[in-house]
């Protein structure tokens, strides 16, 4: 029988209400090194990948979530509890780290999207004033060049999007994971680790934005728990149990 865990937190009001966790299973409360590990009994070797069980594990430490920031562990973790009474001694220091650095916050999610993509990737990478060149050699260099331009040009816009969203967020945001793909229609895909009382401010300033940059389409979605700014070598090597 082996152990599969849900999330860690330095404290748990209680067990879990009524949810039930992997497989049905009782989802019990483990003290360790005075951490709490959310956890329940598993009897296999690996975790079927299906929706029902994705969402299992979510609504285990979302119930966590409502009154404290657990530390998520990875969908389809499973160890022994020997294992697992070793893996929180040895990272302790590391985990009570993270916690602080999570605590009473959440995650929130901000996409952007150009409304206007396939014109705006047209324009850029439509021909420029280059000189008149013949030749299909010298025709494939103007067309590379042209192309060249245009990335860049789209590069640019993407990074001042980026740097200005960066910029009007940072007075709410503790921690950020950002990725800006400037050739994609969904130009930044962010995640932010947001204090829960300024999460209506958080909201708020993301509207101001939208206002002022009618040009782009924002997506907008939590709050959820940490699990962006979890990866504190979480997960136990060789240990998953994902089919």
């Amino acid at each position: 029988m082996k152990r599969y865990v849900y999330c860690v937190a330095d404290r748990v009001s209680g067990p879990p209400g009524q949810v039930a966790g992997i497989a049905e299973q009782e989802v019990e409360l483990l003290t360790i090194e005075g951490l709490v590990v959310v956890t329940s009994n598993f009897d296999g070797e690996v975790v079927p990948l299906t929706r029902e069980n994705v969402l299992q594990h979510e609504s285990v430490v979302r119930s966590v979530f409502a009154t404290t920031t657990p530390l998520p562990f990875r969908f389809g973790t499973l160890v022994t509890q020997q294992v697992l009474d070793s893996y929180i001694k040895s990272r302790r220091p590391a985990l009570i780290e993270r916690l602080l650095s999570v605590q009473n916050c959440t995650e929130l999610s901000v996409k952007i999207i150009w409304s206007n993509w396939s014109e705006r990737r047209q324009t850029r990478l439509q021909p420029k004033s280059l000189p008149d060149e013949t030749g299909p050699g010298s025709s494939f260099l103007k067309s590379k060049r042209e192309e060249l331009f245009g990335n860049q040009e789209l590069g640019e816009e993407a990074k001042e999007i980026s740097e200005w969203l960066g910029a009007r967020l940072a007075r709410l945001v503790r921690q950020q994971n950002v990725l800006v793909e400037p050739q994609q229609k969904l130009v930044l895909s962010g995640s932010y680790l947001v204090r829960r009382d300024c999460e209506t401010d958080f909201r708020s300033e993301l509207e101001t934005l939208k206002a002022e940059r009618p040009e782009l389409h924002f997506l907008i979605s939590g709050p959820w728990p940490p699990y962006t700014f979890a990866n504190i070598d979480l997960e136990f090597e060789t240990q998953f149990g994902v089919s």
